[in-house]
């Protein structure tokens, strides 16, 4: 059986809900990523049952304004703690959008059936739990091979979403597109003053992009969000240019709450995936956050799908950047 540990505790008045099955599970749900680190979600455990809630108190109104990101990256959380619920030997079961009366109610999950762990689940796992969003430029020779790229899209695929790998000669309408949604969210004051309250957390704040995880601007092939200005960044940028990266698409065949929730799910198994074979995943979502370049992402997909999330991918270089702070439990587990 795997053990869930936690640094962070919640204190001698920790309820027995959160040392169950269901409890563990939510709590390593909190290494999962946001949009900007928003961790939008909360958890009530109640009934045997776990109910994943979005916190809409933490929505990016101006840069996410229908919410797609919110429940994306909710669906990244919902399949950590599906993922650690079966490192601990359950088989979890997954009810999405179970009572339509409660439209922020995304899921519930329970524990299923007792379940011999596999090496494969328990290393899934800790990969979980390592991953880090890397935001350093990818090294100057050394590219994913494509065999991994192939397996980063059938475990997108698996979770009922869909990764399209950009070709060189669609690059220079993703390197647009990225450009185009930096000047318009740089033109709007309530997209501005969101990204300034988000990234200038210190690390004690437990949310929002930190300092020690922002490299300084480097020229790149693609364009990346600007965090923070470069005396503000403290990551050590080092020497790559991001010339052997490979960008893709994350999309859905629909573009509703419940393809949102989903291809989160999709995200997290890829970045499972990723850190597997030491794959460094940078998500880019102005792209998909702004609807002029969303429709231009939809056309690098000749509209088969709808585009969910933008993506850079390069080889893990060493050291690892730092991880990022997360919410304590008692602040996001209810029972």
């Amino acid at each position: 059986m795997a053990a869930i540990n936690f640094s962070d505790q919640t204190g001698p008045s920790r309820s027995h809900a959160m040392d169950s099955p269901l409890g563990r599970a939510a709590m390593a749900a909190l290494r999962a990523p946001s949009i900007l680190n928003t961790q939008p979600w909360r958890w009530r455990i109640r009934n045997e049952t776990a109910e994943l809630w979005a916190d809409r108190s933490r929505q990016l109104t101006n840069l996410d304004r229908e919410g797609r990101l919110l429940i994306l990256s909710c669906g990244i959380a919902l399949h950590h703690a599906a993922t650690a619920l079966t490192a601990i030997g359950h088989c979890p079961e997954i009810e999405l959008f179970p009572d339509a009366g409660e439209p922020d109610l995304l899921a519930r999950l329970w524990v299923g059936d007792a379940h011999r762990t596999t090496p494969d689940e328990l290393h899934a796992f800790q990969e979980m739990l390592s991953r880090r969003t890397d935001r350093r430029p990818g090294p100057t020779s050394l590219a994913v091979p494509a065999h991994r790229l192939r397996e980063l899209r059938a475990s997108v695929e698996q979770c009922g979403a869909h990764l399209h790998l950009v070709r060189e000669e669609e690059l220079p309408v993703l390197m647009v597109a990225a450009e185009h949604a930096e000047q318009i969210e740089s033109a709007d004051p309530g997209a501005r003053a969101e990204l300034a309250r988000w990234a200038h957390r210190p690390p004690a704040a437990r949310e929002g992009i930190s300092a020690d995880t922002v490299a300084p601007e480097v020229v790149r092939r693609v364009p990346h969000r600007q965090f923070l200005f470069d005396g503000d960044a403290h990551l050590d940028p080092g020497a790559g240019n991001d010339r052997t990266a490979d960008y893709a698409i994350l999309f859905a065949d629909g573009d509703e709450r419940r393809d949102w929730l989903t291809s989160g799910q999709a995200m997290s198994a890829l970045l499972i995936t990723a850190t597997r074979h030491r794959i460094a995943v940078n998500p880019i979502s102005n792209v998909v956050e702004v609807a002029a370049t969303r429709a231009t992402l939809a056309s690098l997909l000749h509209r088969l799908g709808h585009p969910m999330l933008g993506m850079r991918l390069t080889v893990a270089t060493a050291p690892a950047p730092p991880l990022e702070t997360r919410r304590s439990p008692a602040a996001v587990i209810e029972d």
